[in-house]
């Protein structure tokens, strides 16, 4: 089999570099003169809800959900958990079965999903807190049920994101960050107290902090600010340019450093689709030609459906946070946060060929090729685009 090659200059160490693969495993590193695009790990989204008409709360065959890898992989995200939102016992369980059975059916899917992520149903049911969970579904957190869930992931789940309304939250989190799970707080509007107490418990994660919230909180005391004071949490944002605006981005990422600030897409279903007015369940979904979505006729946000380039380019161009450090947001940061394994200096031979090339044009991302493993998911020189 004949090697294949990504040449560029590493986001960690601007040397440029040769790469050689081979089987899905990096053969050869060799120093070559200076290159105008960079190298990095793919990226790492742990929060994708579906792209391009997939939907993880659905049931996806095993050939849409390697589809939608392919997808992903257009934007230079290689690995991604899949989540599952708020929704019945019996569809959150066909949802997951459906995820271990298509890793069980291909190389690329196993690689390119470590985990699942359940977002709910355990969240909030205020309206605002609750987003577009549909409030039919929301319970107390029971613990009972998430073994049923981790049993039918055989063990697969990795993080779970719920509101700690409560002592019953807070012992399901204390429970799950003991079993090794990520315990994530999101979709809530709980008083700040609660918050350091779910942090107690073991709490480690906030889910896409500023969303998933009423929108008006005491100015002073809520749990935004105290999610961002606490040290021993690291927050999930979704720096697409819609979601956050740039001064509360800035404050964002001022308090969290670049250590502990994790980009997410939240990508949804929709995300991906041509411009025009959809019917998803029963919301009418306005797609504009920016990318955003929109309930139609309202200002309200319809799930989200820029990816991570996007995300990245966004949040060098309205931070303090050079392209480097923001790559690190969507690589080294996920990737610590959930032990997944990630290269962070250069590629060494012998390691698995997670690999991107892109360009930074004026703070844009322009990628141009991407590996995962042992599958060239994107190359702009065979796409002609």
């Amino acid at each position: 089999m004949k090697d294949i090659y990504i040449s560029g200059k590493s986001i960690f160490t601007n040397r440029s570099l040769k790469i050689g693969i081979r089987e899905g495993y990096i053969s050869s590193v060799i120093e070559i003169d200076d290159c105008y695009n960079y190298i990095s790990p793919g990226f790492m989204d742990i929060q994708v809800n579906g792209y391009n008409r997939k939907d993880y709360s659905s049931d996806l065959d095993n050939h849409q959900i390697e589809q939608l890898i392919y997808d992903l992989g257009k934007s230079g995200t290689t690995r991604h958990f899949p989540t599952i939102i708020t929704n019945s016992e019996s569809q959150i369980l066909k949802s997951i079965r459906s995820i271990v059975k298509a890793r069980k059916s291909s190389t690329l899917v196993e690689y390119a999903i470590g985990g699942i992520h359940i977002e709910g149903p355990f969240i909030s049911p205020e309206e605002g807190a609750r987003g577009v969970h549909n409030p039919r579904n929301i319970r107390e957190a029971d613990y009972m049920e998430f073994r049923r869930w981790q049993e039918a992931a055989e063990g697969l789940i990795k993080i779970v994101t719920l509101s700690p309304e409560n002592d019953n939250s807070l012992s399901f989190i204390r429970k799950v960050s003991e079993n090794g799970v990520i315990a994530a707080i999101g979709h809530t509007n709980v008083s700040p107290e609660m918050i350091d107490k779910a942090v107690d418990a073991g709490a480690s994660l906030s889910t896409h902090i500023g969303n998933g919230c009423p929108s008006f909180i005491p100015r002073l005391e809520n749990f935004i600010w105290k999610q961002l004071a606490n040290e021993n949490l690291t927050s999930s944002i979704i720096a697409d340019g819609f979601h956050i605006p740039v001064d509360t981005l800035k404050c964002f990422t001022r308090c969290k450093g670049k250590d502990k600030t994790i980009l997410i897409s939240d990508a949804a279903a929709l995300g991906g689709s041509v411009p025009g007015l959809y019917k998803w369940g029963d919301m009418d979904i306005r797609v504009f030609e920016d990318g955003h979505m929109r309930l139609n006729n309202t200002k309200n946000l319809a799930g989200a459906s820029l990816l991570l380039d996007k995300c990245i380019g966004n949040l060098c161009r309205s931070t303090d946070l050079t392209i480097k450090e923001s790559v690190i947001c969507a690589t080294l940061n996920p990737c610590q946060l959930t032990q997944t394994e990630c290269w962070n200096s250069d590629p060494v031979i012998g390691d698995k060929a997670d690999i991107i090339s892109f360009i930074v044009n004026e703070g844009f991302l322009n990628i141009n090729k991407v590996i995962g493993f042992d599958k060239i998911l994107y190359d702009i020189e065979e796409t002609g685009n």
